[in-house]
């Protein structure tokens, strides 16, 4: 039996961007697509989503009273389709990127292929840039295109073709409010429960909703390093290696970057982010 295909996207303010999101996915074959409305006001931004009104037969739009952050959004968003089309396997894809085109079929084989993965995922294009496999090292917290010592290699969110029947539900963990969720996600499943295409497959803006360089970007970045410094050791030795790691790492990577983009925004959010992932420790 060949399981239909339902794209997923989280809406979030740029109705323009999920348009063209959408119609990518319905354009490569995909059976339906639902719209997780994130940006929690009152479905303001998204009656600007034309695709809603040009295709009701195959768009489905909900709305959520809150913004629930990526991991709980694409959470939710998987049980209420799910609770449509119980057989699907779903293609989850950043608003603010496009499948080009037999991106569903190529990861529908993959898929079918090897029957423990859980997820299939393609190579990206982002400017410029080539994103192929991506890696995680565990000690400094550092994100890698090559696998260092101490790495785990993971899916990135942005694009994913799930087969929910295959784990435990729910996929993402919803400690993180936004990134981080897909390292821990790649930790959960290992090598063996994944499958990457070297294909590009998917065009992406890159953080066109969250602004790369933003406080927001930047205090939820220190916020999941030091969530996955917690969750990824073993025991409280691993836990102290990370944390020191990661003491060392993200100041100069914020140095970095307040250079880079001519701008304190990284620095501060090195306490911000902390008091996030730490809360009780205020």
């Amino acid at each position: 039996m060949r399981r239909p295909v339902i794209g997923l996207t989280l809406h979030y303010r740029h109705a323009a961007l999920t348009d063209r999101c959408v119609q990518s996915l319905l354009a490569d074959g995909a059976d339906a697509v639902l719209i997780w409305d994130n940006t929690g006001d009152g479905g303001t931004s998204a009656e600007g989503i034309s695709v809603c009104r040009d295709q009701p037969d195959r768009v489905v739009l909900e709305e959520s009273p809150t913004n629930l952050g990526f991991a709980a959004g694409v959470n939710r968003g998987i049980e209420a389709i799910l609770a449509r089309w119980p057989q699907a396997w779903v293609f989850l894809l950043n608003n603010d990127a496009e499948v080009l085109p037999g991106a569903i079929d190529t990861l529908r084989q993959a898929l079918e292929a090897k029957s423990d993965a859980v997820v299939a995922y393609p190579g990206m294009q982002q400017g410029a840039e080539i994103f192929g496999e991506t890696f995680y090292q565990r000690h400094l917290g550092l994100f890698t295109k090559k696998a260092l010592p101490g790495s785990i290699r993971y899916p990135s969110g942005c694009a994913l073709l799930i087969a929910p029947e295959r784990i435990d539900l729910p996929l993402f963990d919803e400690d993180f409010f936004m990134y981080g969720e897909d390292v821990m996600l790649g930790a959960r499943l290992g090598p063996q429960r994944m499958a990457h295409v070297t294909e590009i497959l998917v065009r992406h803006a890159g953080n066109a909703g969250s602004g790369q360089g933003s406080t927001f970007y930047e205090e939820r970045m220190v916020t999941a390093h030091w969530l996955l410094a917690r969750k990824l050791a073993k025991n409280p030795l691993e836990l102290g290696l990370f944390s020191l790691g990661r003491a060392l790492s993200l100041p100069a990577r914020a140095l970095l970057r307040a250079v880079r983009h001519r701008s304190l925004v990284p620095l501060s959010a090195l306490w911000r982010g902390w008091r996030l992932a730490f809360p009780r420790c205020r």
